[in-house]
């Protein structure tokens, strides 16, 4: 009989913090072993003189390589521990345990998240005096902030190894290069095959911290893109930078011909923290692009601002507003670009573009998901001189996106599954829309899953009661993150930490120790208490006055409050035995060269104490809960609600409508369709089904049979 109760209910639960100093907080309570089984019930495994079988190691992300590698060191020295020895819970548990945690499977990385790193012990086959012994190891990253977009629904959805920060880490056993593969199909595209291939930079946050190159191709169509990235976090009001070098080129079929263009660009991209009680995030960009635009269909038709090919320029505008609730996440993006045909300095058209995007998901029984994604396009573009062809909207199954952006998406045309391609484009006026809107929705149930984290933890109240606590308190290390950004607090701590080389308090410290040294030289044998007392005092200040101009962050901070009253307060203590006791009337009696360094040090200190005396506490404590919202329901998502695969009937539905030249709209089109979803251990993902066409235009079929599949890290 398999026990699958788990033999330490305490578990081990460690939420490590990485604060922008570079240190790592980690917050953990040691397991208690409490065996409730039906195989093992009443049995102390240890009295009762079992052994152990056979020990191993489960990890959702094991097919990634690096937690691969380090799974395999670990099961070894746990198996040489425990394996065909007597049962012991010290060996099983802090033991092995230990092993687990000096191989970190859960990696730093260069960014500022929230970790979260779950170990659970488990026995099985508790029969003939030996039991099985099975480590569970959970580990979770969140950037904060960005986990609030709807682009990372997706990803915790489809990918969880990368929501949860496990893709891009610095360590040795990570491979610099990944290779995806993908494939899709539809009527226009045909069968299409490619990949995207991705190097990471290790141990750098330089310029470029990453790039890829990415292709998909058939007989109809080729799509190819380049891309050099960087990132930075926490610069000076913004939680998240990124920036991109970006080459882009693609050849897309309509029913009577391609489209095709190739152009350069450079982007950046900008996070806000949290406002509005951490409810809300503000994104905004720009970039500025350069290429070409051309067109060969059949028996064009075009309007009289519109011409075939043209060299291509352009500048764009972009920003946008994220949210996130329980089971909500909303995104409204705005983007602007300022365009020209040729080379000339001028703007020959405009195009602006609204997109909403809503996803609301709901556990119908355990991790059983309902997922709604709906998704508000419009578009328009006032054109004032000549605008290429293919700038202007073009529909079908093929989405385009405004901006080169992996975690930002701005849909740019009118999509509509039912119409295969970029084939939606003829209008009364012309060929390409200068207007549209498009609605699209898709639903989609896990009726078969497997959840990431089983069930039997993720119920137990006593693991939930210990992540809400582990979380209120990686809350307190954010407020302390923030107390160091007070500008009181950088006022206190410049004493200690400038001018370089020669700090303000250690040299004031120095001049009292020296002075000190003197007097008791000229006091032979006397006063040796109050020396002593002086002496201790003044080593004790000097230590944390100096360990604390090597650092930064939260550990800066406990050296500044330990020489104050907030903690030990050791200057004044310094005060106190060096310059009243020591130097008061009976022992020294006012010796000058004491008096006068003494005097020094508590000027020090009483400035000091003001400027600490005056960091804002409450101002901290509110940007620490703005930061933790999406952290918070990001980890409770991935815990609660991502499966590791699961199977999901879909239904789509959408909605498009088409203009040119303010002709009146040639009709509102709809495709509704159903289909099924599979997703496979986080490696494989995928969706096919048909779409009809209701309302089928000149040349255009009553529908289309779609289908995509994406393999993820396949040379691992």
């Amino acid at each position: 009989m398999t026990n699958k109760n788990y033999l330490f209910r305490a578990f081990q639960l460690s939420l490590l913090l990485l604060l922008l100093g570079g240190s790592t907080v980690v917050l953990s309570q040691s397991p208690k072993p409490n065996v409730a089984d039906t195989s093992c019930d009443g049995i102390d495994l240890e009295k009762d003189g079992f052994s152990v079988r056979s020990s191993k190691i489960n990890d959702p992300f094991v097919f990634l390589p690096w937690v691969k590698a380090r799974e395999r060191r670990a099961a070894t020295q746990i198996s040489t521990l425990i394996d065909g020895k007597p049962f012991l819970y010290a060996s099983v548990n802090a033991g092995a345990l230990k092993i687990i945690e000096d191989e970190n499977f859960l990696p730093d990385t260069s960014e500022a998240r929230v970790k979260l790193r779950l170990l659970v012990v488990r026995v099985e086959n508790c029969s003939n005096k030996s039991v099985d012994v099975i480590y569970g190891v959970y580990s979770t990253q969140v950037m904060p902030v960005l986990s609030a977009a709807p682009e990372s629904r997706v990803e915790e959805r489809q990918e969880p190894e990368k929501s949860s920060g496990l893709v891009n880490v610095d360590v040795p056993d990570s491979r610099p290069v990944r290779f995806t593969p993908a494939f899709s199909y539809d009527s226009t595209n045909k069968l299409a095959g490619g990949g995207r291939f991705e190097f990471t930079r290790k141990g750098t946050t330089g310029l470029i911290g990453s790039g890829s190159i990415e292709g998909l191709a058939s007989s109809e169509m080729q799509t190819v893109t380049a891309k050099l990235k960087g990132s930075v976090d926490d610069w000076r009001w913004l939680a998240h930078l990124d920036w991109n070098l970006h080459f882009d080129y693609s050849s897309l079929p309509t029913s009577t011909g391609k489209l095709k263009g190739g152009n350069l660009s450079a982007q950046f991209a900008g996070t806000s923290r949290p406002l509005g009680g951490g409810e809300i995030v503000v994104r905004f960009g720009g970039l500025v692009e350069g290429g070409n635009r051309q067109s060969d269909l059949v028996a064009s038709r075009l309007t009289s601002d519109t011409v075939a090919a043209s060299p291509y320029g352009a500048a764009k505008l972009f920003v946008g507003l994220t949210s996130r609730s329980k089971y909500n996440s909303v995104s409204g993006s705005y983007g602007l670009q300022l365009g020209v045909a040729g080379r000339a300095l001028r703007v020959d058209w405009a195009k602006h573009l609204a997109d909403v995007r809503h996803e609301f998901w709901y556990p119908i029984g355990d991790h059983h998901l309902l997922d709604l994604e709906s998704r508000l396009t419009f578009g328009k573009i006032q054109t004032r001189g000549k605008i290429p062809l293919a700038e202007r909207f073009f529909g079908g199954n093929n989405e385009q996106t405004f901006i080169a952006s992996d975690a930002w998406e701005i849909r740019a045309n009118p999509v509509i599954r039912a119409i295969p391609g970029s084939s939606f484009f003829r209008t009364p006026s012309g060929d390409g829309g200068d207007a549209f809107f498009s609605y699209n929705l898709t639903a989609a149930y896990a009726v078969w899953r497997k959840p990431l984290i089983p069930s039997e933890l993720s119920k137990d109240d006593e693991f939930n009661g210990l992540l809400q606590g582990q979380l209120t308190s990686a809350e307190e290390f954010v407020k302390l993150y923030f107390l160091t950004k007070d500008a009181h607090f950088v006022e206190a701590a410049d004493f200690i930490k400038t001018p370089a080389g020669n700090p303000q308090l250690r040299s004031a410290l120095t001049a009292l120790s020296t002075a000190v040294s003197a007097a008791q030289t000229s006091h032979p044998g006397q006063h040796a208490n109050e020396f002593k007392g002086c002496d201790s005092s003044l080593r004790r200040a000097t230590s944390r006055a100096t360990n604390g101009e090597q650092s930064k962050g939260e550990k800066l901070y406990s050296y500044v409050a330990s020489l104050l009253s907030a903690d030990e307060d050791l200057l004044t203590e310094v005060n106190q035995r060096c310059v009243i006791t020591l130097n008061g009337p009976g022992v020294l009696n006012g010796d000058p060269a004491v008096a006068q360094a003494g005097a020094r040090v508590d000027q020090i200190r009483a400035t000091m104490e003001t400027e600490f005396g005056q960091i804002d506490e409450n101002a901290a404590a509110q940007k620490a809960k703005e930061d933790m919202t999406f952290a918070r329901r990001t980890i409770n998502t991935i815990l609660y609600d991502v499966n590791l695969y699961s199977i999901s009937p879909v239904f789509v539905f959408d909605v498009a409508r088409l203009e040119a030249n303010q002709t009146a709209f040639g009709g509102v089109r709809y495709g509704p369709g159903a289909g099924l979803r599979l997703e496979l251990v986080s490696a494989v993902h995928f969706t096919g089904g048909y779409a009809w066409n209701t309302r089928q235009g000149p040349g255009e079929a009553k529908g289309t049979f779609f289908f995509s599949m994406g393999v993820r890290d396949l040379f691992r």
